[in-house]
């Protein structure tokens, strides 16, 4: 699953970060590497760009770079 497939309030973990060269390199920056918790906070009225909680901070990212970061959610009981 990818990170543009949360749905609000999920929880998940990131497992790879795909993307071309300078794009990859920019998520990665952000801090969104692989082992990194992410909660999906909100989603703009028209679908893009989405808000994630990720290393303690907001982070709003367009949903065609969400599409890049593959995640698993993370069940909660």
């Amino acid at each position: 699953m990818t990170l543009n497939e949360l749905k609000i309030g999920e929880r998940a973990v990131i497992r790879a970060v795909s993307g071309a060269g300078a794009l990859r390199c920019r998520l990665l920056d952000m801090g969104l590497i692989p082992h990194t918790a992410v909660t999906l906070q909100k989603i703009a009225p028209m679908g893009d760009p989405i808000e994630i909680r990720v290393r303690g901070y907001e982070l709003t990212l367009r949903v065609e770079d969400a599409k890049e970061i593959e995640v698993e959610e993370v069940r909660t009981r």
